[in-house]
């Protein structure tokens, strides 16, 4: 069988599937690769358009035939998204650019706001070359910009994944590995196993797997894109543990109520 698996070019994508997509570690199943942004798979996951697919904690309501698995995703400490501006000061009243209003930046920035803010919503990317671009400008930024910023000349208003921590005592949910429901796919236990195969491969292998990731890449300096692996992949990537799936309970909780 042929699984559709949308994953983001990220570094940390990238290395936990480096394993199956250099072919050392060979499924009982093929893979069809998908890279996009993660607003994008979001997206595609609500449509039911991939079988395995990475998606935002907080659109994780939205995929109904989707369950989550317990690795290959992204969750810690330290490693929430930013809320930027280039200009002097927060302003509450002026607009907000957010990487997509599926995304957990969306949900931890109202979480930290507290009240209704103008958004404008754009993929990652776009979003950070107008936060650089635009001097006046504010926004949400994840991924490797938690690392660039300050050179840019951006300005830290508020950490919003430290305000999660402090408010709720638990590691941030990012991102997870969505797995659709339907006759005819392999077991989910298998899926998971062959994820963490591939990931214990990319750590075995380190050296041939950031190669890969430097392929989709391309941009981002090497020490950047280290240091982007280090944070977002981590114990929890392999299993959530107790620890983990607490903290994602407690997250879908609270993304009920809203």
């Amino acid at each position: 069988m042929k699984l559709r698996v949308g994953i983001s070019p990220c570094p940390n994508d990238v290395f936990i599937f480096s394993g199956i997509l250099l072919g050392e570690v060979k499924p009982s199943w093929d893979a069809d690769f998908i890279f996009e942004d993660v607003q994008t798979l979001n997206r595609l996951t609500q449509e039911g358009a991939g079988d395995l697919m990475k998606i935002s904690y907080a659109n994780a309501l939205n995929c109904v035939d989707y369950s989550l698995l317990r690795c290959g995703g992204a969750l810690g400490r330290g490693c929430g998204p930013l809320l930027l501006t280039g200009g002097k000061a927060w302003d509450p009243d002026a607009e907000v650019l957010v990487p997509g209003e599926q995304t957990t930046a969306h949900f931890l920035l109202n979480f930290w706001a507290g009240r209704s803010l103008r958004k404008r919503f754009l993929p990652f990317d776009e979003l950070y070359r107008e936060l650089c671009g635009r001097p006046e400008t504010q926004g949400v930024v994840i991924h490797e910009m938690r690392f660039t910023y300050a050179k840019d000349g951006l300005r830290l208003v508020q950490d919003l994944g430290e305000h999660w921590e402090k408010a709720t005592g638990f590691p941030i949910p990012l991102g997870a590995l969505a797995y659709r429901r339907q006759t005819g796919m392999p077991p989910a236990v298998e899926i998971e196993k062959t994820v963490r195969e591939s990931l214990d491969w990319a750590w075995a292998h380190e050296a041939e797997a950031v190669k890969l990731c430097g392929r989709y890449s391309q941009t981002m300096e090497p020490k950047v894109m280290r240091a982007h692996i280090e944070l977002y992949v981590n114990a929890f990537t392999r299993d959530l543990g107790e620890s983990g799936t607490a903290a994602v309970d407690f997250f879908l909780s609270r993304l009920k109520k809203t």
